[in-house]
């Protein structure tokens, strides 16, 4: 056992809340049907505790992280499960099967809530040729997720492809040239129309995942955590689904 794990092993069941605004809203019904409401001693702080409105006893901790954040705190311990987007959680997944640390990642999607949906898309412009993957031979294509592109390019087949690795406004780099397409989040698709680009190649849908360690069955906490996802009802799902499941590999609850 690790000194950072046994440094963590008296702490209370946590739980880690999406800070971004449009999964934190599309998730905060989710977490009032279940009975608990998100109590902060003060209004900027990220931490506070989950209140078990229905009085059976079950409040937990909880802090409002990034997606990054969430997921580093869980590899160290300091939180039990988090609420994510799927889109980060591949890509955390699709990097370290890259890098070779499968094994040390560690962490499973548990639970699908069907909720903050959108979908992955290769994009590019209007008169663009690009209509299906093998298309995508020779071409450029910028990503804010570079290993998940590498490994659904993988997935069709496609190697001979040049990934271009950015931070945000991919949709730039086709209009100086530097691309020939784009592999992002779609959601309305405005940003995509006010830039001159359309969608040509459907990846995957991705919407909001329950995210935990592997080895909380065995830790002091599973009993909380059984109880947390026992409460959880997704709502019903906001978009028609194109396709096959997000490949996230939803474990089932591991709790049971």
């Amino acid at each position: 056992m690790s000194a950072t794990n046994q440094a963590n092993d008296n702490r209370l069941f946590q739980v880690i809340l999406p800070k971004q605004t449009r999964l934190r809203d599309a998730f905060a019904p989710i977490l009032q049907n279940a009975g608990f409401a998100f109590d902060r001693e003060k209004s900027r702080h990220a931490y506070g505790v989950c209140r078990d409105m229905r009085g059976k006893g079950a409040d937990f901790e909880a802090a409002m992280r990034k997606p990054e954040d969430a997921l580093r705190k869980l590899r160290e311990n300091k939180a039990d499960m988090a609420i994510l987007g799927a889109d980060k959680f591949i890509e955390a997944r699709s990097k370290a099967l890259a890098e070779g640390n499968e094994d040390a990642f560690k962490l499973d999607a548990v639970m699908d809530f069907n909720c903050a949906a959108c979908s992955m898309y290769i994009a590019a412009a209007e008169d663009s040729s690009i209509t299906c993957a093998a298309d995508l031979e020779n071409k450029r294509i910028a990503t804010s997720f570079p290993y998940s592109l590498e490994a659904w390019l993988a997935e069709q087949g496609v190697s001979n492809v040049e990934v271009i690795k950015c931070d945000g406004d991919t949709e730039d780099e086709i209009r100086d040239g530097s691309a020939d397409a784009i592999f992002e989040i779609v959601d309305s698709g405005q940003s995509l129309i006010d830039n001159g680009l359309e969608t040509k190649i459907w990846a995957y849908d991705i919407n909001a995942v329950l995210v935990a360690r592997s080895d909380l069955s065995l830790s002091q906490n599973a009993q909380a955590a059984k109880t947390f996802m026992n409460r959880l009802v997704p709502p019903k799902i906001s978009i028609a689904p194109q396709g096959p499941a997000v490949p996230v590999g939803v474990a089932g609850p591991c709790f049971a």
